[in-house]
């Protein structure tokens, strides 16, 4: 069985039922998905922001509830800090965000799935990277 990390925006495309989900379908079928602790609170907090209602609320919480996530720890923040520095040694800055999100495939030596050009196979040397936003 496949296994991946989901970036923040793969997950609102799915909760939201962007079109861009369609993108990451055959992916995220049948595979088992991790999420960052990061991507949790991004999410919990946009949901704040968008006014979202008790019925929603609990939509998202279903939604979590099937997914593993990645809480810190001191292996995670070992590798958020390769992940840092490996991004500055190429020349190039990740948001502390993302960051975390990247390091959570890292430490399980598993692909990310995002819509983020930020996460460039030179920003992110040391992890696969699965994006299909256009050029």
């Amino acid at each position: 069985m496949k296994e991946y990390v989901i970036d923040t925006n793969i997950t609102s495309f799915v909760l939201r039922s962007k079109s861009e989900a369609v993108l990451y379908q055959p992916y995220l079928k049948g595979a088992t998905l991790y999420l960052s602790f990061q991507t949790v609170a991004e999410l919990k907090q946009g949901a704040l922001k968008d006014d979202w209602g008790p019925r929603r609320m609990q939509e998202l919480e279903a939604y979590l509830s099937g997914l593993s996530v990645v809480h810190s720890s001191n292996a995670l923040i070992s590798q958020w800090a390769s992940v840092m520095e490996d991004a500055r040694r190429a020349g190039h800055r990740l948001e502390a965000a993302d960051a975390w999100i990247a390091a959570t495939a890292r430490l399980y030596n598993i692909p990310l799935i995002t819509h983020d050009k930020d996460f460039s196979p030179e920003a992110c040397p040391s992890i696969e990277v699965i994006c299909h936003a256009p050029e």
